[in-house]
């Protein structure tokens, strides 16, 4: 019986939970400055939540960019797993804040993050430079 290969699961794992870690903290940084802003101005609620939106697909091109750069191998699946794994992590944080649903919004999210992912885990895999 042929033992499965752990050694190739162990090279995926710890580029995409540095990718999902740099993910949310690019999230979480970018998210401060916006609330920072919203303190200073008054910004429409149409405004925020497109701005919410757009952190969030760029916390997921950070995830795939920086899981693909520590693997340099399979960029495009590094960053779609990435971006699936963020994109739970944050919508089950918004499940615990806001109570709301999953809905076309909610699906719109999800292939907008999987597409900016998987472009920043090609474009991290193609980097000329070593990332360590």
């Amino acid at each position: 019986m042929r033992q499965p290969d752990v050694h190739g699961a162990k090279r995926f794992i710890r580029p995409v939970t540095y990718g999902i870690l740099f993910g949310a903290g690019a999230c979480f940084l970018l998210l401060l400055i916006m609330s920072a802003v919203m303190g200073l101005r008054d910004i429409p609620q149409s405004a925020v939540s497109l701005i919410a939106t757009l952190i969030f697909v760029l916390g997921g091109f950070v995830a795939g960019y920086v899981s693909a750069a520590f693997a340099r191998e399979k960029g495009m699946l590094l960053g779609l797993c990435c971006g699936a794994c963020l994109f739970v992590i944050l919508s089950l944080a918004s499940l615990a804040v806001d109570g709301g649903g999953f809905g076309m919004v909610a699906l719109t999210k999800l292939a907008a993050v999987l597409l900016a992912a998987a472009l920043g885990g090609i474009i991290g895999v193609n980097r000329r430079k070593k990332f360590r």
